[in-house]
């Protein structure tokens, strides 16, 4: 059955004000992609880089121009610029609030292979059969023939998007453990709204032992940085890796590695797959660090992590759940203030601080099995402790 948005607010909007007046203003505001109601923390733009640019026939005015049309609010460059301050780029954390030269795009500090992997966690490429591809805005249907992102195919991807998230309410959204009244997703709507929220470091749904999504995580970053460290090879197929969740979520499929991560551009990303893979490591990581994808302690314990002479972070009290939070409520713990306000005369803020040093260790060409007892310090879990919720504070009244 074909899928369609319903068209009468765009058409409201557009009468009000043209799509080249809403282009400009995307322009003006760094145009960038935010998705309320979904497990998205901190905000990326539509496109990352000069080198992204060059992969898609869409201009930027033309994203700019379909993100305005589809009423998409503009927002800042928040993972990019963690990323670029974590690997470099020179600035003091008493004066990041007020200076935002570390967010401007195509700075040398992360390659432009590193950003495309931070994005990736919020963007993943992903193919559809023919029967799943039946999703028409403002006239437009996917082609299925071709990768689904949102540079090469926007109305398309939004569509899937919105049609996912409605569908979300009442049906789980799945990959491989298919049960009655589930939905099968693809990566992207599994990471957003399914199965695969712990991408983000969230819990797919209320009730869930903290414990059992920490291990997710952990699962994920092992395998992320397993393959940041060429420990597993992009010709190796999911299936194959020794992992409790890679099993359980890609176990069924017949991807290799760099399906996953460059779908559709492997003749051109793939010699630098180990960088996309450490940028999404980077992601889930200052992911964890979002109010509403995560609470924390109010204070950082005094000691240091486990044989790695870094100060442990605030622990870990809850996870949270996007499915019943209030998407304006999450969207304020997404911006560049949220992050911005844990900063100090002398001190990053979490997000920041955990990002430099998971630098540190991948210019060292750490192997996991020394990069472990930090993640695994970066997501302890608190004396006291609760399952997932949406969390009170972003709870939908």
């Amino acid at each position: 059955m074909q899928t369609a948005i319903d068209k009468t607010a765009v058409h409201r909007h557009e009468s009000s004000l043209s799509v080249r007046s809403i282009a400009r203003l995307v322009s003006v505001a760094a145009g960038v992609l935010v998705l309320s109601n979904a497990a998205m923390a901190f905000q990326i733009a539509p496109m990352g880089s000069a080198f992204e640019s060059k992969l898609t026939n869409e201009t930027e005015n033309s994203l700019a121009t379909v993100a305005g049309r589809l009423g998409v609010l503009i927002k800042g460059r928040v993972h990019e610029e963690i990323t670029q301050i974590g690997m470099g780029c020179p600035i003091e954390p008493g004066s990041l609030a007020q200076d935002v030269s570390c967010s401007s795009r195509d700075l040398p500090f992360a390659t432009p292979y590193v950003i495309y992997g931070v994005r990736w966690n919020d963007l993943p490429p992903f193919k559809l059969s023919p029967e799943e591809g039946n999703c028409t805005y403002l006239g437009k249907s996917c082609n299925v023939s071709q990768t689904i992102r949102f540079s090469t195919q926007p109305l398309c991807w939004y569509c899937l998007f919105k049609d996912a998230e409605k569908k979300a309410q009442t049906q789980p959204i799945v990959g491989c453990s298919k049960t009655k009244g589930s939905l099968h997703g693809n990566v992207m709507t599994r990471s957003h709204f399914g199965d695969l929220q712990f991408l983000h470091a969230m819990a797919s749904e209320e009730g869930v032992h903290p414990g059992a999504t920490r291990a997710k995580v952990l699962d994920w970053l092992e395998f992320a940085w397993k393959v940041s460290s060429r420990e597993i090879k992009p010709d190796t197929f999911l299936r194959d890796i020794d992992n409790a969740t890679l099993k359980e979520h890609f176990g069924c499929t017949q991807w290799r590695v760099s399906d996953l991560y460059i779908l559709g551009r492997q003749d051109k990303l793939l010699p630098y797959l180990h960088h996309v893979a450490f940028g999404s490591v980077l992601h889930t990581v200052q992911d964890s660090f979002a109010g509403a994808h995560a609470s924390r302690e109010d204070s950082a314990p005094s000691g240091m992590c486990l044989d790695t002479g870094l100060a442990q972070p605030r622990r870990i009290v809850e996870f949270h759940t996007y499915g019943a939070q209030d998407g304006s409520l999450h969207d304020e713990q997404d911006s560049r203030e949220a992050m911005t306000r844990m900063s100090a005369a002398e001190k990053w803020p979490d997000a920041v601080e955990a990002t430099r040093n998971l630098s540190r260790f991948y210019e060292d060409r750490a192997r996991w099995s020394e990069v472990q007892p930090y993640m695994q310090c970066l997501f302890e879990l608190a004396d006291e402790r609760n399952d997932s919720s949406p969390g009170e504070p972003y709870r939908r009244r």
